[in-house]
């Protein structure tokens, strides 16, 4: 039997239907940035290195004000932003010994002035496409040649002197629209392991008139051969996880704010030479928060 004309008119408006409301739900995750915008991001990390729960061998508190504003769309329709460090504050626990500094504090006695005080003259530029990739980095080299010189300052501030840094601010935007429950795949990188590269697995969890929000989370290994005093080299093994969540601008898709908690075990397979007992694991925790403060 012939179907009716009519009958497959009502077919393809279901059809059509159904596909609009499904296409509907897709959100597009995109910036979306005018010449112009400003936004101003604190970045905070706090580090713990411990040999176990009661046992912290090291504590260190780091914070950062930057400030972006989007300079020009360029012709290849990225958008061509500037950054500025605007203050930086530390707080470093070493053996129980708690030491301080706050670049809106000028303090020619405290240790670390002449080691940290150039850091609030540093401007950044780069060009970021609307699918969040970062390219043309500039600004970096007072940093780089100082780190390079300096190993104190390399161990203090090497999150923030890192190009990876700008990069990870933008890393959560997928290739494709997505509605809640969708998950799909960010890249990972972590300087301090010779730069590894690992997946970090998105989630869009809600979406409101408020903002939108990510969970995210992460398998790391690592293995490498280290050298020892002796000349010689042990096998070290990091293993960790890595988990958060984001909330994202409607309007813009930038991160209004995130909070990432990662920790890793360090493992060297042996015997202490001192008293024949196994190596105990150093763990080290670290929690990266990010909040826009002004637009």
């Amino acid at each position: 039997m012939k179907p009716s004309r009519l009958s497959v008119l009502i077919t393809l408006c279901l059809i059509f239907f159904i596909s609009f409301t499904w296409a509907a739900n897709k959100e597009e995750m995109k910036l979306r940035l005018f010449k112009g915008d400003r936004y101003v991001y604190v970045v905070s990390q706090e580090n713990k290195m411990q040999e176990s729960p009661q046992k912290v061998m090291m504590d260190q508190k780091m914070a950062l004000k930057i400030d972006h504003s989007v300079i020009d769309r360029m012709a290849n329709g990225n958008f061509l932003v500037q950054a500025t460090f605007k203050s930086f504050t530390l707080e470093l626990n070493y053996n129980g010994i708690t030491q301080r500094y706050q670049s809106d504090t000028v303090d020619v006695t405290n240790k670390y002035y002449p080691i940290l005080n150039f850091l609030t003259d540093v401007k950044l530029t780069y060009e970021v496409s609307p699918e969040g990739k970062v390219s043309k980095i500039t600004g970096f080299e007072p940093i780089k040649k100082k780190i390079e010189t300096d190993s104190r300052l390399a161990s203090l501030i090497r999150f923030f002197g890192n190009e990876q840094f700008i990069r990870e601010l933008y890393q959560y935007i997928p290739a494709a629209h997505v509605e809640v429950g969708d998950q799909w795949i960010g890249e990972g990188v972590m300087p301090d392991l010779m730069n590894l590269k690992y997946d970090i697995q998105f989630t869009l969890k809600e979406v409101s008139a408020q903002n939108l929000k990510l969970d995210q989370k992460a398998s790391i290994e690592f293995s490498t051969e280290a050298p020892t005093q002796d000349g010689k080299s042990k096998l070290l093994v990091e293993t960790g996880t890595q988990k958060g969540n984001l909330l994202l601008d409607p309007a813009t898709r930038l991160c209004l704010s995130s909070d990432i908690h990662q920790q890793m075990e360090i493992s060297a397979p042996g015997q202490n030479k001192e008293d024949g007992d196994p190596m105990p694991p150093i763990t080290l925790i670290s929690r990266t928060k990010v909040v826009m403060v002004k637009k």
